[in-house]
């Protein structure tokens, strides 16, 4: 993953942090000059050009999708402090602790929960599918990040079309070649659900959390 550039705030050298905010700044300002046109609207190109920058990889602006609400959706959850539930400790870990200070949202790992484990040999399913389903009634008005369990976006996905379950919004990017690209379809598809995905097989946690530092940049210069 990219170095953020406030990340050296821990370190308090202004001089550090001064330096990494120049070198994304002309970080964005290269991708900016090689991707050249594009259809992306400002807020949805703030998203788009962080994850490049965290990746190194131009084809995000190809692949990555956005629900119409998506932004504001996420924006306005953001705000109010919503919880993040996210399916791997690498997107717990990675956020930033300062951004999350901002509205107050804290994150949660559901599969981390031992209970996880046995709803899953009780149910015959993953940790991942078991893990949300377990939690399922606290996901409405949440923000989910899947960046590595397609099972668990799968869930997620089959719980808004069979239970009414409303997220907030879903960051579905899980990577991989089994289940990974069938997942991300049909988050896709679904017109009501605000999401953001990068369809076909690439994706991970590092793109989860490059998204969602993207969110909250766009949360805290938008106006409530």
């Amino acid at each position: 993953m990219a170095p953020d550039a406030q990340e050296v705030q821990g370190l308090d050298r202004p001089g550090l942090v001064r330096a990494g905010r120049e070198i994304e700044a002309e970080s964005f300002r290269i991708i900016d000059s090689e991707v050249g046109d594009h259809q992306f609207p400002r807020d949805q190109w703030q998203i788009v050009r962080r994850v490049i920058h965290t990746t190194g990889d131009f084809d995000f602006a190809r692949w990555m999708r956005f629900h119409p609400r998506a932004i504001e959706q996420g924006c306005a959850a953001l705000r109010e402090g919503c919880p993040i539930f996210a399916d791997t400790r690498m997107i717990q870990v990675g956020l930033s602790p300062w951004r999350l200070k901002w509205f107050g949202n804290e994150v949660s790992t559901p599969v981390s929960d031992p209970e996880s484990q046995k709803w899953a040999e009780e149910l015959d399913t993953t940790r991942s599918v078991a893990a949300f389903r377990r939690i399922s009634k606290r996901l409405n008005g949440s923000l989910i990040a899947i960046g590595n369990a397609p099972t668990a976006l799968a869930e997620v996905c089959r719980m808004i079309r069979e239970e009414g379950l409303r997220p907030a919004l879903v960051v579905g990017v899980p990577v991989g070649f089994v289940q990974a690209v069938e997942s991300k379809d049909h988050l896709w598809n679904m017109d009501l659900q605000p999401a953001i995905t990068v369809l076909g097989r690439k994706g991970g946690s590092s793109i989860a959390v490059a998204i969602l530092h993207a969110l909250f940049e766009l949360a805290k210069e938008k106006p409530q």
